[in-house]
């Protein structure tokens, strides 16, 4: 939730803002991590972190090799840190410390020093506010002792941003690095005027909106890789920007235009969407949008969240604290309620767009707002582990998610009644709602032979009854069958049986019930009330209904029988249970989608007759050559 880059930048903004600063400077170090001297370095982590310094001798004590394509021989890394290492922020920052510490002592012992000059670093980037003379004073002496710790500022690339009626000063007293009133480009943000914020939010956009438009084109091919790649990449850069810089709402406003004309409807696969469907889009994936937001809306949100979690830090930096004291507490509060008020004003607008759709569109919104639906929006598309969907069962699924019409499906089903998604999807000609559910009964069984069940059976025999009495409504029939058993399940050697339903909730018989959470327990308990008593009774085992939606949500009996599913895997591969079960969840889901989708377009046609069955051929050649 707190990103480091945010109070960094935050901070600055606030010495900038001072009314007592002249003028600050951003300093570029010349290829920092590099040219750190290790030695040194080794050292005073060993006095500054003593928990890094195991490590760091462990790592950097002898030099590190390093191979090139086309050489024999390696290079020997014997300075600055190795490209590539997991704590090399970390090192950089402890062994930077000591000049950090005498930049300030020099700064303090100067006579008509000001104690309003204030330095801040992140890792090699360092910078210092103040008044001119103070600011001159801090950048001569880094200048001098900087080399000594392997720390190279390069004035070519440092930035003096000063305040219009300093500037003729500050032109005299710093003529090796560059100087400009309007502001500079830092850490990925702005920090100047508000005409150079403007100037910089604009050029931003230009980029942004070209990469949008190159996802756009992807898209046309490769819709799901391309929707990942806004959410998981592109976006963020924005959002960031956000985060740090204030009142940019307005400036914002074409790159939601690029976005709702050009990527969205490359992603969706329909040219044209009502304001309605931009808002549902705009939620959260968990909430039933695509995680597509409205950037001119969320925009100062997001700063005011991020001026919150790093308040703390930044009051304690304007101070120059050299002990850091943080109410990690406090903190957890904030994100408690940056959390909190997040989900209470998506779950507001939902509900409200809930109230004012039509009552299937508004019943499919609820039904993908259901826990766990919709990561198959939310996973990487990896082609190894069966995540992926080609452009068309993307956008067939986007338009079965939100109830949309499906353009170019056939008007007339091969049963002779009117099509339609909700109609294919409940059609037992070719027999996809058979498809559907032995798919899913496979991926089960697959799942409890990882987990390590015993005796796994498909489509297991129950035994007849020979007088046992069963409550009405109970199955009586001989050689009934269920769909899943196993043992060793719940304990040693117990034996478990399952049976699979999957529902479509549109269709009339479900629609009528009032909430989708009734839905579910109706299915659960028609199951029991079929197969319990037999089970119990007669095989002397566990019965658990697994119910499912074809939208992906599953009732109260398939939750905990997938978690102990995950549960038993995890211990037997020892991998943490939250990695399995969110991968479990994904593998049906992805599965049930998938015969879903195949139901759409499945082919309900006449079959073609041949004038001879291939299953009255000889299959013996021989016989008719010879």
């Amino acid at each position: 939730m707190i990103f480091p880059c945010d109070w960094h930048l935050l901070t600055f903004v606030n010495m900038y803002n001072d009314p007592d600063t002249q003028a600050v400077l951003l300093v570029d170090a010349a290829n920092a991590f590099n040219a750190l001297n290790r030695n040194a370095a080794l050292h005073n982590i060993g006095l500054i972190c003593p928990e890094l310094s195991t490590y760091m001798i462990n790592t950097y004590r002898s030099p590190a090799k390093l191979y090139i394509t086309g050489t024999d021989s390696p290079i020997l890394s014997q300075e600055g840190t190795t490209q590539g290492d997991v704590p090399a922020m970390a090192i950089y920052s402890c062994s930077t410390m000591p000049l950090v510490r005498e930049l300030e002592c020099r700064s303090e012992s100067v006579e008509g020093t000001s104690p309003g000059l204030k330095q801040i670093w992140y890792a090699d980037d360092s910078a210092a506010s103040g008044q001119l003379n103070d600011v001159r004073q801090w950048w001569d002496n880094l200048l001098s002792i900087g080399p000594h710790y392997g720390y190279y500022p390069k004035a070519s690339k440092t930035w003096l941003i000063v305040k219009p009626e300093f500037e003729d000063s500050a032109k005299d007293m710093f003529q090796d690095v560059k100087i400009t009133t309007v502001g500079h480009k830092y850490l990925g943000s702005f920090i100047g005027t508000e005409d150079g914020m403007k100037d910089f939010i604009e050029e931003q956009i230009e980029f942004w909106s070209k990469d949008i438009k190159d996802l756009s084109r992807i898209a046309e091919s490769e819709p799901q890789l391309a929707y990942a790649a806004f959410v998981y990449g592109t976006s963020k850069k924005w959002v960031y920007v956000t985060r740090t810089t204030p009142n940019i709402s307005e400036l914002l406003k074409p790159l939601e235009f690029i976005i709702q004309e050009h990527f969205i409807p490359a992603i969706v696969g329909k040219s044209f969407f009502d304001d309605d469907m931009r808002k549902i889009l705009a939620l959260p994936a968990r909430h039933g949008g695509l995680g597509i937001g409205n950037v001119t809306e969320l925009s100062q949100k997001e700063y005011e969240n991020s001026i919150l979690l790093t308040s703390q830090l930044t009051s304690a930096i304007l101070r120059q604290e050299k002990n850091l004291k943080i109410d990690h507490s406090q903190i957890d509060k904030d994100k408690k309620k940056v959390i909190e008020e997040k989900e209470a004003y998506y779950r507001e607008k939902r509900q409200a767009m809930i109230a004012s759709l039509p009552e299937s569109t508004a019943r499919q919104l609820e039904l993908v707002s259901e826990s766990g639906v919709s990561c198959v929006l939310t996973t990487l598309p990896l082609k190894d582990y069966g995540f992926t969907l080609n452009k068309r069962e993307f956008h067939d699924y986007i338009a079965f998610r939100y109830n949309l019409k499906i353009s170019d499906m056939s008007r007339i089903c091969g049963c002779n009644k009117e099509n339609s998604i909700d109609h294919s999807l409940i059609c037992k000609k070719g027999g996809y709602p058979i498809l559907r559910h032995n798919s899913l009964c496979r991926v089960i069984s697959e799942l409890l032979v990882e987990a390590g069940c015993k005796d796994v059976v498909l489509e297991p025999v129950l035994q007849d009854l020979t007088g046992e009495l069963l409550p009405p409504g109970s199955n009586t029939s001989p050689n009934a069958r269920l769909d899943v058993s196993c043992r060793s399940f719940w304990s040693p050697l117990d034996k478990v049986f399952t049976d699979v339903r999957i529902f479509h909730v549109q269709a009339p018989s479900n629609a009528k019930m009032s909430t989708v959470g009734k839905m579910y327990e109706y299915h659960e308990q028609r199951k029991k009330a079929e197969y319990n008593r037999r089970v119990l009774d007669v095989e002397k085992g566990c019965f658990i209904p697994i119910v499912f939606s074809t939208t992906g949500g599953m009732g109260v009996e398939a939750q905990r029988f997938f978690k102990r599913t995950a549960e038993k895997i995890a211990m037997k591969k020892d991998t943490p249970y939250s990695q399995v079960v969110s991968f479990v969840r994904r593998r049906v889901r992805f599965d049930l989608v998938k015969t879903t989708l195949i139901a759409l377009r499945g082919f309900r046609g006449k079959v073609l007759q041949d004038p001879e069955k291939i299953g009255d051929l000889d299959m013996h050649l021989e016989r008719k050559v010879f």
